[in-house]
């Protein structure tokens, strides 16, 4: 039995939208199946015939059908099958004269003679409003806007509520609007909006109700779809992740879920929504889609088989060198050191190879032999045998729980040994002076690797001279311990990693203390909800308030900004900061030069890789005080 049809879809009839049931319309599409095009759209029902689903939720929950219009036909429209053609396909095999996509792009988004008007016809399923919508790259004047507008209004024969939606900010402009024509904007859609599809899929697990405040002491399993109220910092290997809050599609829970392929959605009261609610300790079946999402009843024995066939079928072990003995300069190194380094620092030593050259902080590195001598010489690494030994430790979730707890407790109250102590403290001392902060950051051998992203998994901490709360050797023990975080190992068992082959190692660099934070934010060098209108993905925050782990209620800048040769400078606000009085973080000229970085980033690492498209990079980076200067925190590759 169907417990949840997707959310708010009002695809059935136009009453289950909120209109009288009394009346009808007359659909155009009575068959069975997709019809290949339609002239005009009878009723609701037309436009779910035809409708795709987007492939992720840049915006809330909605469903699109493509249109032209043949402007040298006596604007003949064509709504076509948006889940078969694409505008250029349906153009090239069903109208006449349209050739190569290169020299079709060109003259129907930019030339004002263009034959066809291309658009899309969305339709958002929470406020139930029908948009009209352009390409954000698309240069048609106002008047072409609401021309195209007019044509389409004619053809739906209901009375729907028909806007234009503006896709950037330039498409915002009063100067770019169409007069008479009403207008629904981005930020509009957002405010009416419960429901957020993130990564999308299919999973069979058992519901598990929890709070923010109460998962630190509960034990979440593999098979566990869990519900939670607030969006987490951070959570170990689960079935799938429903938050009742919306979340940044760069948080460390939504990469997290796109590298272990579950599925992630945000619906507002999620908690109290039935389809949950009353199926508490239950097994079921979610689909996520951007639309909307499903449960189904389910069984143990499915989830099991479920799982078994999505689990890696093969033990890894993953690379561990520990011939470098001494502490590195990170422009040393290259992404070849991930065995000697660890992932983080490789990385970040390979941007410093980049020309033209990135705004890097000055760094170093510990390498992960340090962590191997020290676990080594105080027996740690037995216990850890033991550990991995012990059949209760591997299936008994709470008290691998509480295991792991003690390993870390012990990691971070044994001393470091001395001589190794003292080489950091002098380098420090000398590359950066006696004063200000540190920062420690995790770099373990099994961490922003392709295939294996492990965005969150791990911890850094801070050093700060003079201060007894947060010493060297605190910082030091607290990253080394963190290699034994509960996510951190459920993340690796999932994929079949010997825990016994993992190290950590250390990147040093200055702090960027928190009252000289301009700004920061994390970049996608790809656009992730359609890889095709290729785009960088930016989340900017005001201060040095977290994109990736924001507190509950605040929200921060989300973009695209389009690339070249089909855009650049053309941009579309998803949200804006909600911390920033209502202006943009970045400055345009402040974007253009983070873009021209990631730019960088992204064809150097895709030619190291030797990765095809659909390829990106995850960049963290920040703005800091007193001149708003960039610098470059971070590089990893984006689980698509």
């Amino acid at each position: 039995m169907r417990l949840l049809a997707f959310v708010s879809l009002c695809l059935a009839t136009w009453a289950a939208c909120g209109t009288s049931s009394s009346v009808h319309y007359e659909c155009e599409w009575t068959s069975e199946g997709r019809p290949n095009e339609l002239p005009m759209l009878g009723c609701p029902d037309d436009h779910a015939a035809l409708a795709g689903s987007p492939a992720a939720a840049a915006l809330p929950a909605n469903r699109g059908v493509m249109l032209v219009v043949e402007r040298n036909k006596d604007n003949t429209l064509h709504f076509f099958d948006t889940q078969k053609y694409r505008h250029y396909t349906f153009a090239h095999e069903n109208l006449d004269g349209y050739g190569d996509m290169a020299t079709f792009n060109a003259e129907m988004y930019y030339q004002p003679s263009r034959r066809l008007f291309l658009a899309t016809l969305t339709h958002y399923l929470g406020p139930n409003i029908f948009a009209l919508e352009i390409s954000p790259i698309d240069k048609a004047p106002p008047e072409m806007l609401a021309q195209m507008f007019g044509i389409v209004k004619k053809a739906l024969r209901w009375p729907a509520d028909l806007r234009y939606h503006p896709t950037s900010n330039a498409l915002e402009m009063d100067s770019r609007l169409p007069a008479g024509v009403p207008i629904v904007t981005t930020e509009e859609l957002y405010a009416d909006a419960t429901y957020q599809g993130l990564n999308l899929g299919r999973t069979i697990g058992r519901v598990h109700l929890t709070t923010l405040a109460e998962l630190p002491a509960e034990y979440v399993s593999r098979l566990d779809l869990v519900v939670i109220d607030s969006v987490p910092n951070d959570i170990s290997a689960v079935a799938g992740l429903v938050t009742g809050e919306f979340q940044t599609p760069l948080s460390h829970v939504n990469l997290l879920s796109q590298n272990r392929g579950t599925p992630n959605m945000a619906l507002k009261g999620a908690l109290d929504e039935p389809a949950f609610k009353t199926n508490d300790g239950k097994w079921v079946e979610l689909v996520v889609a951007a639309d909307g999402f499903q449960v189904t009843p389910s069984t143990k024995e499915a989830a099991d088989a479920f799982w078994a066939s999505r689990r890696p079928d093969h033990d890894q072990a993953p690379d561990l060198d520990l011939s470098q003995t001494a502490l590195v300069d990170i422009e040393q190194t290259d992404a070849s050191w991930v065995a000697r380094i660890g992932g983080k620092a490789a990385n970040f030593g390979e941007m410093t190879r980049i020309v033209p050259a990135i705004p890097l902080p000055d760094a170093f590195a510990i390498p992960c032999s340090a962590y191997v001598s020290f676990m080594e010489h105080h027996g740690l690494d037995a216990r850890v045998q033991t550990m991995l030994d012990d059949p209760k430790f591997m299936s008994d979730g709470l008290w691998r729980k509480e295991q792991l707890e003690a390993l870390r407790e012990t990691i971070r109250g044994t001393a470091v040994d001395a001589d190794l102590l003292a080489a950091v403290q002098a380098k420090i001392d000398t590359d950066y002076g006696t004063t200000i902060p540190i920062r420690l950051r995790s770099s373990s051998n099994v961490e922003d690797l392709e295939g294996f992203n492990g965005a969150g998994i791990y911890d850094s901490y801070s050093y700060k001279p003079g201060d007894p709360t947060k010493t060297l050797e605190q910082a030091l023990t607290h990253v080394w311990s963190s290699l034994w975080n509960l996510s951190a190992f459920e993340e690796r068992e999932w994929a079949r990693i010997d825990h016994s082959k993992c190290a950590m190692g250390v990147l040093v660099h200055p702090s960027f203390p928190d009252n000289l934070e301009a700004a920061n934010g994390v970049a996608i060098t790809a656009n992730p909800f359609d890889p095709q209108q290729s785009a960088y993905f930016v989340n900017a925050q005001a201060g040095a308030t977290s994109v990736a782990n924001p507190v509950p209620g605040v929200t921060a800048d989300s973009f695209l900004y389009y690339k070249p040769p089909a855009g650049g400078g053309e941009m579309s606000y998803l949200s804006y900061s909600s911390l920033n009085r209502g202006k943009p973080v970045l400055s345009f000229e402040e974007i253009v030069e983070l873009v021209g970085y990631l730019r960088g980033i992204h064809e150097h690492f895709q030619k190291l890789y030797g990765a095809a498209e659909p390829f990106g990079m995850d960049v963290e980076f920040k703005l800091t005080l007193p001149s708003r200067d960039i610098s470059i925190k971070q590089a990893r590759s984006y689980p698509f």
